[in-house]
Parts: C-alpha cells; structure tokens; sequence
C-alpha cells in the first residue's frame, strides 16, 4: 500500500518541466546558484528562498489523507507542494515577467493527471511576490503552491 503521492507528483512535474523549458528546474532546495546567465529558475519542493544565501527552508510539501469509507482499503489524499520561481532582470518589471513566466509554465506543463493516481492538478495559490534590487539588477521570488488529489489504494 502507498503512503503518499506527493514524491510521485514531484518526480512528475520536475521530469515535465526540464523537458519543456530551456531553464533549470531544481527538485528540491538547490546546492549551488544558477550561473549568472540564467535570467530564471524554479525550485519545485521548497516553501521560500532566503534572501541573502537562496537556500530554502521550512516545509517542501504536506498533505492530509481520508479513508473513504468504513472498512475501505482506498484513501483520498489531497496534496500541497511548494515551489519557488525565480526571476533575474535588469529591473523589477523585468525579473518579475521572467518569474510569472516560470509559474506560467509551471501551469502549462503541470497537466491535470500528473500521475496515475492523482488528478486535478494545479497552480493553487501564490503566497509571496518578494523583490530585491541586487547589483546590476533586480531578483524577485514567486512562492506559490501546486495542488492535487489522489486515490490511493
């Protein structure tokens, strides 16, 4: 019996997206920055990125489980990953776009049935829009939330 989707939703979205997009998709907090050509990136399992180190912290994904009835052996999760999209630009206006367009991307390529066993899948929430003028430009932070549901047996 499965304990959870979640791993199976993060493996799937992080293998779609690196297959659609010029730019690193990270699984989980990243060792290293990109290199200073990399005007955006996204961090799939992380809550927020640290202003000053870019290292994440705090939580990467939840989840709540259901049985679905008396003596069933299936159980409905409902599942919460979050991400990070990271933009880099000349100004704020500009990082910004490159950032929505990571979590635009992030939509396109999520498809609604990630995995067998999970569906509705989608950008749920934005939680923070967060931007800071570094030297030579501007950095912003979209920490937003992929959603979904699965039935596990």
């Amino acid at each position: 019996m499965q304990v959870t989707a979640v791993d199976d939703v993060i493996v799937a979205l992080v293998a779609a997206l690196r297959a659609a997009v010029t730019y690193p998709v990270f699984d989980g907090p990243p060792s290293k920055r990109p290199g200073r050509g990399i005007d955006r990136y996204v961090v799939i399992g992380a809550e927020n990125l640290d202003a000053g180190e870019e290292m994440p912290s705090d939580k990467s994904a939840e989840m709540a489980q259901v049985w679905t009835g008396l003596g069933q052996p299936a159980r409905d999760e409902e599942l919460h990953i979050n991400c990070v999209a990271v933009g880099k630009g000349t100004s704020i206006a500009q990082a910004r776009g490159f950032a929505k367009a990571a979590v635009q991307d992030t939509f396109n390529n999520l498809g609604l049935h990630p995995t067998s066993q999970t569906y509705n899948a989608l950008v749920s929430d934005i939680n923070a829009v967060r931007s800071r003028n570094v030297p030579g430009g501007a950095v912003v932070y979209i920490e937003f939330i992929v959603s979904a549901s699965a039935r596990l047996t």
